[in-house]
C-alpha cells in the first residue's frame, strides 16, 4: 500500500486564518455603522428638541365659544387650535379657519398655562389669517422669524401646535418642499399637520419662524 505525502503551501495554512480576520473586520464595520447611524439619530431627535422647545414659548392654545355650529354644508369643530405670539404686549397670529364659526368668545392658553380672553382685531383674508389680541399684563414672548431670503427648499421643516395638552406643544418634522406657492404668498411642507395645529408655526431647526400654518387651496 502506497502512502501519499501532500505537501501544503504556507499561503493555503493562512487562508482559513485570513477568512476569519476578514468576517471580523465586516463584522466590525457593520457594528461602527450601526453605531454610528445611532448617534446621528440621537443628534437630529435632540436638535429637533432644541427647535420646538426655543418656540415653545410663543405658541398659544385658543378655544372658542359659542357661533355657529354649521357654516355652509360643514359641520365646525369645537376643539383646541393654536396661536403664535407676535408681541410682548399681546397680539396674537392664527388662521383664520379656526374662527369661522363666528365665535362669541375667544380664550388664549398662555405658556405659562395661565388663560385670558382674547378678541380679533385684523384679517388678512387673502393669506387666511386673523390677528388676535389677548387682554393680558404679562409681557409675552415674540417668535422669531427666519429672513425670506434664508428660506431654502429641502430643508428640515417642523410644524408645531399646542392643542388637547396645554402644557406641552406637539410636532410634525418634514421638509420645505416649495417656495412662492399661491402667487408667492405661500411655502408648502410636507409635514404632516393636524387641523388643530392651524395657526401655529412651521419653524426651522433653529426655531425660528417660517411661516403660519393655514388651509390654503390654488382658487385662493
Amino acid at each position: 500500500m502506497k502512502t501519499r505525502l501532500l505537501s501544503l503551501h504556507p499561503a493555503d495554512c493562512q487562508r482559513p486564518l485570513l477568512l476569519g480576520l476578514a468576517g471580523l473586520v465586516m463584522w466590525a464595520a457593520i457594528v461602527t455603522d450601526a453605531r454610528a447611524q445611532s448617534t446621528i439619530g440621537e443628534q437630529e431627535e435632540q436638535v429637533i428638541k432644541q427647535a420646538v422647545n426655543s418656540i415653545s414659548a410663543s405658541v398659544v392654545r385658543i378655544e372658542t365659544l359659542g357661533g355657529l355650529e354649521k357654516v355652509g354644508q360643514v359641520l365646525v369643530g369645537t376643539g383646541p387650535t393654536t396661536g403664535l405670539v407676535v408681541s410682548s404686549d399681546g397680539y396674537v397670529l392664527s388662521s383664520a379657519f379656526n374662527f369661522i364659526q363666528q365665535p362669541s368668545s375667544i380664550l388664549v392658553t398662555l405658556p405659562n398655562g395661565k388663560r385670558a380672553a382674547a378678541q380679533i382685531v385684523a384679517r388678512d383674508r387673502s393669506r387666511m389669517l386673523v390677528l388676535l389680541k389677548v387682554n393680558t399684563d404679562q409681557q409675552l414672548t415674540p417668535a422669531v422669524p427666519v429672513p425670506r431670503d434664508q428660506m431654502q427648499v429641502g430643508q428640515w421643516t417642523i410644524a408645531v401646535g399646542r392643542t388637547f395638552d396645554a402644557k406641552r406643544c406637539n410636532a410634525s418634522v418634514g421638509i420645505l418642499t416649495a417656495k412662492n406657492r399661491i402667487w408667492g404668498k405661500s411655502i408648502q411642507t410636507d409635514a404632516k399637520i393636524s387641523p388643530t395645529n392651524y395657526g401655529g408655526p412651521l419653524v426651522d431647526l433653529q426655531g425660528r419662524v417660517l411661516g403660519i400654518l393655514v388651509p390654503l387651496s390654488p382658487r385662493q
